[in-house]
């Protein structure tokens, strides 16, 4: 549960910047969205160099605390403060100075959550090198961030964001930002150190770094590390794939505010519903999808829970625009929408969320038959980086529909012109089916089956026993 914990920090952050960090800094602040969107590409980046940079140098720590723990409590303060300075710009910027300093903010938050996200993947995939329990770990992971994100969008929505006298519509308080943000950084802050300080136990059970990794340069370590995963057909399908699913995550994630805003037309209040049946969607999925792959595979759980997102979340736009929906403001309207888009749709994501992790540290099984090496670092580093660009290159598609589609600075639903709300949902619609398509195409090519892993673990145990 305490591992887990950590999930829950990443759950407060990752959907604080998902749903409203470019709302805000749009909608709210008059950031131009084509900026906004550069400013999180560029900081995805900045991670692109640090993620397997902080993998390979955990692989190869040595200390009291292990290899993962030292990394684990030195993001504990950092992190809290840069995420809260991201709500928090100064008034009166200009466009540039408020593109650097979203891009400066971002940098250091995302560098000071890479201190922790890497370290605590990695150390996920050293407590069990079971088949079926890595899954088990990943679900408790996928748990604790939907909590984490729940707590993040209820209290956005329901205390922060609520409908005033002075804002109807509470989303358009540029005041209640900085405030939300400061409530989470706090709840940051507990959860970093409680996951760091309560999994301390586990650390005279973990592995040790090996010779070879001792011996050589932490860049050249990272650098050997990973021209040998990009060598793996299973590693190059699973990273690519994810990369690009992950990517569609981000848009519809990133877009979400507006498309509910200006699209679909629902009140704050409703978005609570919807986010309840995300959740619901989520949660029976995790237990749905778990006990579909450890009776059957993990590559089919993937693609199909990735299969079900693109229908739920393609075809309902697709509906309004072309008149095969209710009608706004009818009973079934909202109800229609939440089971859709929120609860089926999210169900899906559940299934690529329980696999795709629980993956990859089989891939470093593989990697260590092959090579002899325990490199669980540079491996969950690539992961994280697929998991930032959710956030990243998916912000950016975002922002260039945002201004792509005409939409502007306070403006709110009843002034969108009917021309930019189709054409927001249509953008939409078809971005998520060419980047999902393409994802499920790449990741096809995956060839660690249930079998193939159980021999690649017996295969192990017998090295490990004959040394």
């Amino acid at each position: 549960m305490w591992y887990g914990t950590g999930q829950f920090a990443e759950g407060l952050k990752n959907d604080a910047y998902s749903v409203f960090i470019l709302f805000y800094y749009t909608s709210v602040i008059g950031l131009s969205g084509t900026l906004a969107g550069q400013a999180i590409l560029l900081a995805l980046l900045f991670d692109a160099i640090t993620d397997p940079m902080v993998g390979a140098l955990s692989d190869r720590t040595e200390s009291r605390w292990g290899r993962r723990h030292p990394y684990l409590f030195a993001s504990a303060i950092p992190l809290p403060i840069f995420f809260y300075l991201t709500f928090a710009p100064p008034a009166d910027l200009s466009q540039t100075a408020l593109f650097f300093w979203l891009l400066t903010t971002l940098v250091l938050s995302r560098g000071a959550m890479t201190l922790f996200h890497v370290p605590h993947l990695a150390l996920g995939a050293e407590l069990s090198s079971s088949y079926e329990e890595r899954s088990k770990i990943v679900t408790i992971q996928m748990v604790f961030a939907r909590i984490g994100g729940g707590l993040s969008g209820g209290l956005g929505f329901l205390v922060f964001l609520r409908a005033t006298e002075e804002f109807p519509d509470g989303r358009f308080n540029q005041a209640a930002y900085p405030n939300f943000a400061l409530t989470l950084a706090v709840f940051i802050f507990i959860a970093v150190l409680l996951s760091a300080w309560k999994t301390m136990s586990r650390i005279p059970y973990l592995a040790k770094p090996d010779a070879e990794t001792l011996s050589g340069h932490a860049v050249g370590n990272m650098i050997r590390g990973n021209i040998a995963a990009m060598r793996m057909r299973s590693f190059r399908a699973l990273f690519i794939g994810t990369l690009v699913m992950f990517i569609a995550f981000g848009v519809t994630t990133a877009l979400g505010l507006h498309l509910s805003t200006y699209f679909w037309r629902v009140t704050t209040t409703e978005m609570i519903f919807w986010g309840i049946g995300m959740s619901v969607g989520m949660y029976a999925g995790y237990g749905y999808w778990l006990k579909e792959a450890n009776a059957t595979d993990k590559k089919s759980v993937f693609l199909k829970g990735g299969i079900l997102f693109t229908v739920a979340t393609v075809i309902p736009p697709f509906c309004l625009i072309t008149g095969f929906w209710p009608a706004w403001g009818t009973p079934f309207y909202v109800p229609l929408y939440i089971l859709t888009t929120g609860v089926i749709a999210h169900f899906g994501i559940a299934g690529t969320a329980v696999t795709g992790r629980s993956m990859m540290a089989d891939v470093t099984d593989l990697d260590e038959l092959e090579t002899g090496y325990r490199r669980e670092g540079i491996f969950f580093g690539a992961t994280s980086f697929a998991a930032k660009a959710f956030f990243g290159v998916g912000s950016l598609i975002a922002g260039l529909v945002y201004d792509f589609v005409g939409l502007t600075k306070g403006m709110t639903s009843a002034e969108a012109p009917a021309g930019v709300v189709r054409d927001l949902g249509l953008t939409l619609g078809l971005s998520i089916l060419l980047l999902v398509g393409l994802a499920l195409v790449i990741f096809a090519r995956y060839d660690l089956s249930r079998e193939r892993c159980e021999e690649i673990q017996e295969r192990l145990e017998e090295r490990r026993a004959a040394a």
